[in-house]
């Protein structure tokens, strides 16, 4: 996952690099013209100057933004809402269908093994009225990492798409 963010933030700063480069290469156009058309040019030119910068600073907030995400993973989760929202999100729950829910939680970290911490969540599916418990969850809070319990073995593992 790290790694498809982080080659995602590093594709991005590639693509919007060039078209920074090919956008500012495009503002020359040699011409030698009156007055006139020189003051149409240089308006021009500011334009697309401004454009230029305009792209620029959109490109560094898109990288910047996705090297934040990429951060807030790598380094763990700080508040039990971001671990929520993670953990859903890898679990395949979206806005639309809502399939999964929370339930008997608890906001405050737990040790889950051998000295780790994480918040603790108790996932049902709710796809169908039965109410069936998904599985019991831990997300890592310094590395981000997610836990599963095991319902065969009771042990916690690592949780693998």
């Amino acid at each position: 996952m790290k790694k498809t963010l982080w080659t995602l933030c590093m594709a991005l700063a590639v693509v919007f690099g060039t078209s920074m480069i090919f956008t500012g290469c495009s503002n020359n156009n040699g011409d030698d013209t009156s007055a006139t058309e020189n003051t149409e040019t240089d308006r021009s030119s500011t334009d697309k100057d401004s454009v230029a910068d305009d792209v620029g600073d959109a490109a560094d907030d898109i990288i910047d933004g996705a090297e934040d995400a990429v951060d807030d993973i790598a380094n763990g989760f700080d508040n039990y809402g971001d671990a929520h929202d993670y953990l859903l999100n890898q679990l395949g729950n979206d806005e639309e269908d809502g399939r999964y829910e929370v339930r008997n939680k608890t906001e405050d970290t737990t040790e889950y093994q051998d000295g780790s911490e994480g918040y603790y969540f108790e996932v049902y599916d709710t796809k169908d009225d039965s109410g069936k418990k998904y599985g019991d969850y831990y997300v890592d809070k310094d590395t981000g990492k997610i836990y599963q319990k095991n319902k065969d073995t009771n042990k916690i593992e690592e949780y693998k798409k």
